[in-house]
């Protein structure tokens, strides 16, 4: 074989054996991650509180949703301990790649800041806002066992002999115990004693009237008032909510300013990439936008915000955080 026809050959068989080779090899790196959608493999969603609260609840709700429609395998993980600190933790300390979010209240952003000395991670720069679920407002309810049917006569009670009456809560910091607090506050109340619990006990510890009142989510309460154990009074949003509008807000009733409503967020570690942030921000839109998931937000009590894009979010986080400020000085929380 002559040396230019053997050349030719080894040229022809460089070719082809690079044709042959897998698209990964052949393509820069650059251009494999370009090509490479999110979110190409398993998708850890932590919640930082328990199974079957209101948090809980939404978030299986939205997740199932965005999972179903991108194709991947979002799993709903329930991490709970420290006012969901624990949980919110080990979504700060995850690689920033969109494997690992957090679905999330205002509690470790807005409330844990001013409530705990010290935090395991940043609120404000250890996390990249992606999306605002829901608005949250909460009802304030009495045993049935109490007879009392109106907010009125349930603060002239209350007044009566406050060091006797009590208020249950799901931990020093958490949104019912300051709802809790400041509604005592306002009523001009404040030796109402504070029960904090660490799980959903409060609720039938409340049933069996071995606490005064409790304020929290719709969904939480709903059950038990539907039952008769428990009867709804007040509100803590200022204004009526659409699927109860009998009830007054604890704003109306006592000429204060009183609102005390949470909100439901998805967050991902700082660094995460705009291109996923981004997506994941119309995603959760796309599910929220859905009649049917409208329809449970009624049935479980949950408000909508209008869309807001990731900067937007972040900014109203910054902004809520301040107002908490005022709420956790107002209930009379010492950091610890």
């Amino acid at each position: 074989m002559n040396h230019p026809r053997r050349h030719a050959l080894k040229a022809l068989s460089g070719l082809l054996g690079a044709a042959a080779l897998p698209l990964s090899l052949s393509l820069p790196r650059s251009a494999l991650a370009r090509s490479d959608p999110y979110p190409g493999g398993p998708v850890n969603v932590i919640v930082p509180y328990g199974a079957g609260g209101s948090t809980d609840i939404l978030a299986r709700l939205l997740v199932g949703d965005v999972s179903d429609r991108l194709h991947g395998n979002f799993i709903v993980e329930n991490k709970a301990g420290a006012a969901g600190n624990i949980g919110t933790r080990q979504v700060a300390v995850s690689r920033p790649d969109g494997s690992t979010l957090l679905y999330s209240t205002a509690t470790p952003f807005c409330i844990n800041p001013y409530v705990y000395k010290t935090l395991p991670f940043d609120p404000d720069h250890d996390f990249a806002a992606i999306s605002r679920t829901a608005k949250l407002p909460l009802v304030l309810v009495v045993p049935a066992s109490l007879g009392i049917a109106n907010v009125r006569d349930f603060i002239a009670y209350l007044r009566k002999d406050p060091t006797q009456r009590s208020f249950s809560s799901y931990g020093v910091g958490a949104s019912s115990h300051i709802a809790g607090a400041t509604f005592a506050r306002a009523i001009g109340a404040p030796g109402i004693l504070h029960v904090p619990y660490k799980d959903m006990t409060a609720m039938s510890d409340l049933a069996a009237g071995r606490n005064t009142f409790h304020i929290d989510a719709w969904s939480a309460v709903d059950p038990l008032v539907k039952s008769g154990k428990l009867v709804a009074l007040a509100v803590s949003s200022k204004e009526p909510l659409p699927w109860a509008p009998q009830l007054p807000t604890i704003a109306s009733v006592t000429g204060t300013d009183y609102e005390i409503v949470t909100w439901h967020g998805v967050f991902a570690p700082r660094k995460t990439p705009d291109s996923v942030v981004t997506l994941l921000n119309q995603e959760f839109q796309k599910s929220i936008d859905k009649p049917k998931v409208q329809q449970v937000y009624a049935e479980q009590g949950f408000l909508l915000y209008p869309p807001a894009t990731p900067k937007e979010v972040a900014a109203f986080v910054q902004q809520d955080k301040a107002r908490w400020k005022g709420y956790v000085e107002a209930a009379g929380i010492t950091p610890s």
